[in-house]
């Protein structure tokens, strides 16, 4: 049995970026104190570069709650604009009125100015650019030339922090002359299997879990896997171990269920022994493939017999049809293990019951099967260049059918369409779910912001299709 995990509690691998969880393995505490003793020693830019997920704006949040007091921080999280409109904001966030800046002065100079004043007041200015790779090239260039050509007596510090594109946006301005160092700068790598090992076991602790349980949960093997999915990216990390977290929870209720099931009431339902001869069977179909297709053939053979005798006996479909499809079925899936769910009447096999009635009346089965198809089209590449929203990376035993309970829930049912799932020949066997298909990357976060609440509890994040592919290619 597994042990529980606190519902109660704040998931311990929640996207929310919580500097009291900073993980300082994989030379992340190095760098935040390389990058702090830069700030105090006046270095005009200081530059953080890592990929999607790598933890840039964990680092950037650690950095700021460190430094002293005497040091003032405004973040610029979202550089979308002309270099005017963001050093607007930036100097409303300083301090200026919002209603506007001086007459006669440009927006750079009403930030020089506000800087100077702080400086008198003791207070040193530190400007973090997040996801400075958004930055148009004029407004990274004039960023930096502002930075620059400041006053020497002016005490102020810009973090620029950002993907690889960052790196290379700068690299277009170095043939300009610039006074400012925008080459040296701070890269955070993907974490190594031993270094994601101690990653989870850090954040299972922090939580409350004590080693003992999170060996539990968390095996070599289970880690392994991780790793390997992820390929050490943080937030790929924290979705799986999510994901695992879940997996355990409910293996754990499944197992008190079943601990509370008298042993006489099972004996009741089904008959002294039945339920070890059950248990033999089933055994003995999946060791033997060859008695398995026997017992199949003998079983459409009577199903056969039973529709001539029937036939002979008046012919009477009505009657006849809803149990022939139901034996078919149950023989079916005695011999593959899948989910027998027979067809009502009226409904065509096509489509089963999922487009009738409400979510007890549904074939999640069906549904899985129609979602798979509608998906198959990615692989063409005629997605090339588009960006969806990853939805669920379920690696188990249980996915599949997992997925199939989800989509006949009346939230999912209701948004069907807009669903891709995709299913990765693995052991144990692997499902990605995707939402929409979006033209830019900011369409697709703005339509991850937006999602109602039972989705956003996936800790649904934006990708490129083409990122998409890869994972179902690795």
């Amino acid at each position: 049995m597994h042990p529980e995990y606190p519902q109660s509690k704040p998931s311990p691998f929640s996207e929310e970026s919580d500097p009291e969880l900073f993980f300082p393995g994989a030379e992340r505490e190095a760098i935040c104190q390389s990058m702090i003793l830069d700030i105090l020693a006046g270095k005009p830019l200081v530059k953080l570069i890592g990929r999607e997920g790598a933890g840039k704006t964990m680092v950037c949040q650690v950095v700021a709650d460190r430094l002293p007091s005497e040091y003032e921080i405004v973040v610029l999280d979202n550089p979308v604009g002309s270099f005017d409109d963001l050093m607007r904001v930036v100097c409303i966030e300083l301090g200026m009125d919002p209603r506007g800046q001086r007459d006669g002065f440009s927006p750079a100079e009403d930030w020089l100015r506000l800087v100077e004043h702080k400086n008198e007041e003791g207070v040193k200015v530190v400007l973090i650019v997040d996801e400075a790779e958004k930055l148009f090239l004029a407004t990274l260039e004039r960023l930096v030339v502002l930075l620059g050509e400041s006053p020497e007596d002016l005490a102020w510090t810009m973090v620029l922090s950002g993907r690889p594109g960052l790196e290379a946006n700068l690299a277009r301005l170095s043939i300009l002359s610039v006074a400012v160092d925008i080459h040296s700068g701070y890269t955070l790598e993907e974490l190594t299997e031993g270094e994601t090992r101690r990653y989870l076991r850090f954040r299972l602790e922090a939580a409350g879990m004590d080693r003992d349980q999170v060996e539990v949960i968390f095996p070599e093997g289970v880690v392994a896997k991780i790793f390997a999915t992820s390929r050490g990216n943080l937030r790929m990390i924290n979705i799986l171990a999510e994901e695992t977290l879940r997996t355990a929870e409910a293996d754990r209720s499944f197992m008190v269920l079943l601990d509370r099931v008298e042993p006489e009431e099972v004996q009741e339902d089904k008959g002294p022994g039945m339920e070890s001869r059950i248990l033999e069977l089933y055994d003995l179909l999946r060791a033997n493939r060859v008695f398995a297709g026997a017992l199949a053939g003998l079983v459409v053979v009577v199903f056969l017999l039973g529709v001539l005798l029937t036939g002979n006996r008046g012919g009477d479909d009505e009657t006849a049809g809803p149990a022939a499809v139901s034996q078919e079925t149950a023989a079916s899936a005695a011999v593959t293990g899948e989910r027998a769910v027979s067809t009502p009447a009226g409904a065509s096999p096509e489509t089963g019951p999922s487009a009738i009635g409400g979510s007890g009346q549904r074939d999640g089965d069906q549904l899985l099967r129609e979602r798979l198809a509608a998906s198959a089209h990615w692989l063409t590449g005629i997605h090339k260049g588009k960006y969806t929203v990853q939805l669920m990376l379920l690696v188990s035993n249980q996915a599949q059918m997992n997925v199939a309970d989800t989509l006949v829930q009346d939230d999912y049912f209701a948004i069907r369409e807009q669903l891709f799932v995709f299913r990765k020949n693995t052991t144990p066997p692997t499902i990605l779910v995707f939402h929409g298909l979006y033209n830019t990357l900011d369409e697709a976060r703005e339509a991850r912001n937006n999602m109602p609440v039972f989705l956003r509890r996936h800790h649904p994040y934006p990708l490129a299709v083409d990122d998409a592919l890869k994972k179902l290619h690795n």
